[in-house]
C-alpha cells in the first residue's frame, strides 16, 4: 500500500515521531530501513520501549533486526502495529518472548470539528508546565495512572521539555494538582498523550476539560486535526468532543 492510499498515514508517521522525539530526549533511539522505530524512553514500562512500524503492512524482518539491535533487553518492551498483525509479525514477537495482545482504538477529530468551545469546569485551570515542574508532572502523571512514580520518572527529565512541538499540562484546581495532558503537534496534527484525572477528583468533568483545553491549544498552533490512542475508560469522553474511531493499533508485550 502507498502512502496515498493510505490516509492514515501522516497520523502514524506523527506518532512514531512524537515517540522518536522524547526517546531522543530521555533515552535512545534507532530507524529500521523501512520506516519502523526503536525508541527506548527508559521507562520500566512495556508501552514507553517499543518498536513502532507506521506502515499498515509492517516488515517482520525489519521489526526483528531492530529487536536483536537491542539484545539482551534490559527492559520491559512492546511491539505496536497497526491493525491485526500477521503471522511473520506475530512470529517475530513470539521468539522475543512478546505473546500477550492488546487493541487501543484511534480516534481522530476532523478538521470540520473546529475549535471546541472553551471548557468552564469550576475552579479548574489547564497550564503548561516549565521544565522545573516536569517532577511535579511525573509525579501526577504516575498518580493518575494509579502507578508507582518509578514508572513514570522519565518524565521529569528537564531534556524533554526542548522537544520541538511537545507541551506538558497540569491540570490543577485552586493551585492543586488534579490531572495531566500531553501535547505533540506536527504541522497540521495534533497528538495527545497523558491525559489523566487523578483517583479522588474523577466524575467531576476534568478529563473533558482537560481534552477541550489541549485542543484549544493545539486548534491556535495550526493543528486542525487531532488524534490520540484512547482508553476504555476514556473512549466515551473522547467521542463527546468530536473524536471518532478510525482504526486500531495492536500492542504485543510479554505475558
Amino acid at each position: 500500500m502507498t502512502h496515498m492510499n493510505d490516509p492514515l498515514r501522516p497520523v502514524a508517521d506523527a506518532y512514531v515521531a512524537a515517540f522518536e522525539g522524547l526517546s531522543t530526549a530521555a533515552g535512545h533511539t534507532r530507524r529500521g530501513p523501512h520506516g519502523a522505530v526503536l525508541a527506548i524512553s527508559g521507562a520500566p514500562v512495556a508501552a514507553l520501549n517499543a518498536i513502532i512500524s507506521p506502515s499498515p503492512d509492517p516488515n517482520p524482518d525489519e521489526i526483528a533486526a531492530l529487536a536483536a539491535s537491542e539484545a539482551p533487553w534490559e527492559l520491559p518492551w512492546s511491539i505496536h502495529v497497526r491493525g491485526t498483525p500477521g503471522p511473520l509479525v506475530t512470529e517475530v514477537a513470539a521468539r522475543n518472548g512478546l505473546t500477550r495482545f492488546s487493541t487501543e482504538p484511534l480516534m481522530i477529530r476532523r478538521p470540520d470539528q473546529g475549535m471546541p468551545p472553551q471548557s468552564a469546569v469550576g475552579s479548574l485551570r489547564v497550564r503548561p508546565v516549565s521544565s522545573d515542574e516536569l517532577d511535579l508532572y511525573a509525579r501526577t502523571v504516575a498518580e493518575g495512572f494509579e502507578a508507582p512514580h518509578e514508572t513514570f520518572q522519565v518524565f521529569s527529565n528537564p531534556s524533554l521539555a526542548k522537544v520541538d512541538g511537545v507541551t506538558f499540562y497540569l491540570a490543577e484546581v485552586d493551585g492543586v494538582p488534579v490531572g495531566t495532558g500531553m501535547t505533540a503537534v506536527s504541522e497540521d496534527l495534533l497528538g495527545l498523550f497523558n491525559i489523566s484525572t487523578l483517583p479522588h477528583h474523577r466524575r467531576r468533568g476534568y478529563g473533558r476539560a482537560v481534552t477541550t483545553e489541549l485542543l484549544r491549544a493545539g486548534h491556535a498552533a495550526g493543528a486542525t486535526t487531532s488524534y490520540l490512542y484512547a482508553s476504555k475508560m476514556g473512549e466515551p469522553v473522547y467521542e463527546s468532543v468530536g473524536f471518532r474511531t478510525e482504526e486500531y493499533m495492536t500492542v504485543i508485550t510479554a505475558p
